[in-house]
């Protein structure tokens, strides 16, 4: 991929490493996700169960499936929106170390594309493929104040 490379660091607990630890260990340890926008250059973000704000749609890639499936997948699945992906915006590489003891668990990747899509967006509660997955999906006419990934920030603003 021809597309500027970050590190991240992601501290947390190890109820929480556990709970990323097979899909690292054993799936495909890379993560998509799309900053879509609409005709009037508008973004969209979701609220989901295990943010305390305002993240991109996307997700886990499965084994086979590639990471633009994946983000075309995942925003279909947490908007409704079905996307046009254009260019990686930027890939994460990330290492999840242990909160408690400062060492590395494991790496992953997280790919962000740029994407287009319109139309509106279906109630919560019509969205994600777990009904307690995501709870809010809107349009922002700029990235919000609770977007919770500062290392993506200056990647997704228009």
């Amino acid at each position: 991929m021809n597309a500027p490379r970050e590190p991240q660091e992601l501290r947390l607990p190890e109820s929480r490493l556990d709970h990323f630890r097979e899909w690292a260990t054993e799936g495909t340890a890379t993560t998509a996700a799309a900053r879509v926008r609409d005709p009037d250059d508008r973004l969209v973000f979701v609220r989901n169960r295990w943010s305390d704000g305002w993240v991109l749609p996307g997700g886990a890639v499965e084994p086979g499936e590639t990471p633009a499936g994946a983000a075309r997948r995942e925003v279909r699945e947490e908007t409704g929106l079905d996307p046009v992906l254009g260019d990686v915006l930027v890939v994460l590489d990330q290492t999840y170390v242990s909160a408690a003891t400062g060492e590395t668990a494991f790496t992953a990747e997280y790919v962000v594309y740029d994407a287009r899509a319109d139309g509106p967006i279906p109630d919560a509660d019509t969205l994600g493929v777990d009904e307690d997955e995501i709870e809010a999906a809107r349009w922002f006419d700029s990235v919000p104040a609770e977007f919770v990934d500062d290392a993506l920030r200056r990647y997704i603003e228009p």
